[in-house]
């Protein structure tokens, strides 16, 4: 699996070549734009054809930040929620009942958005 963080200047265009057999590819824009052959705003998510091909991609007037993925394709049924996605049905309520937990705790904090928007800052 790639999962990659990427941010495009207006204008500017990247393709993306997925792993032969990654047929699985997504990308979710965080901030700004996409034009050109793959439009998309802030706060869509695009799934990509399983055909393995390049995905091109062009910052829009404002540039563009987004994480996008590929992978191959999962080898069993999956069960799939609402949030998450699981490979047993046990593990799907398990999950969905621990994603609901957070999102109290995340409520009960209230509004802790940082300078950097919506978009995560990983410091190492």
């Amino acid at each position: 699996m790639n999962y990659l963080l990427v941010t495009l200047a207006p204008g500017e265009r990247w393709d993306y070549a997925p792993p032969v057999g990654h047929a699985v590819g997504w990308l979710a824009v965080s901030s700004g734009s996409l034009s050109g052959f793959t439009p998309a705003s802030n706060g869509e998510l695009l799934v990509f054809s399983k055909d393995e091909g390049i995905i091109a991609l062009e910052g829009g007037p404002e540039g563009a930040t987004f994480v996008l993925g590929s992978a191959v394709p999962h080898p069993h049924d999956l069960h799939l929620g609402y949030y998450s996605v699981h490979a047993t049905a046990e593990g799907l309520e398990t999950g969905e009942r621990n994603i609901q937990a957070l999102k109290e705790k995340l409520v009960a904090l209230g509004d802790r958005q940082r300078a950097s928007g919506s978009t995560p800052l990983y410091r190492g």
